[in-house]
């Protein structure tokens, strides 16, 4: 569970709690995406890493990647 110090308005504090519920990017962001490059050996097929918003690199429209593949998509196609 994370909790954090919460200002409220008018002055005073809270403390929220949250379960975890819901991926996060590894930068802690919400995800709202996850990485499609492809991963025969997974059952999904793809990567699936949850990605948020700022992390993501979009090859092409509807395809996300997370950092990660990004670069080796780059690689990719710069050997080509």
């Amino acid at each position: 569970m994370t909790c954090e110090h919460v200002s409220l308005p008018g002055g005073g504090t809270a403390i929220v709690c949250t379960t975890g519920r819901g991926k996060r990017c590894k930068c802690g962001r919400r995800a709202k995406l996850a990485c499609d490059w492809k991963v025969p050996s997974r059952k999904s097929g793809t990567c699936d890493a949850p990605i948020c918003d700022r992390c993501t690199t979009s090859p092409t429209e509807g395809k996300d990647l997370c950092p990660v593949h990004a670069s080796a998509f780059e690689k990719w196609k710069a050997e080509r």
